[in-house]
């Protein structure tokens, strides 16, 4: 960049900018918009939607919140379907460290036959 270049860009306001560029500036500011420039200046980059952005939380809240019993609650309060459940708490299921058994049902190892 050119000398001249770095002192307009400590003065640069939204009003100084092309069109398509000021919905961004309006969204992260001025300095932010310069920041982006920096690090991915003329490149394309993809912004995911908002789900996307808290998707890693919501499959560990799942996963710390199945029961064995509790597949469609999450579903529910998750806004999840029941495959995307079976497949975050699948190797819970697997290993066996969630029990898959109705409340009040006996296991046969409980009773040593």
């Amino acid at each position: 960049m050119i000398k001249p270049d770095r002192e307009i860009l400590k003065s640069l306001t939204i009003e100084d900018l092309q069109e398509q560029h000021r919905g961004i500036a309006e969204a992260v500011g001025v300095a932010g918009l310069i920041s982006l420039t920096d690090m991915f200046g003329g490149s394309s980059i993809y912004i995911p939607q908002k789900r996307e952005l808290v998707k890693n939380r919501v499959y560990q809240n799942i996963l710390q919140e199945y029961d064995g019993t509790n597949i469609k609650e999450l579903t529910v309060k998750y806004d999840v379907c029941e495959s995307t459940v079976y497949n975050i708490v699948r190797d819970k299921i697997v290993k066996g460290s969630v029990k898959r058994q109705i409340p009040g049902q006996m296991n046969f190892a409980d009773i040593g036959i």
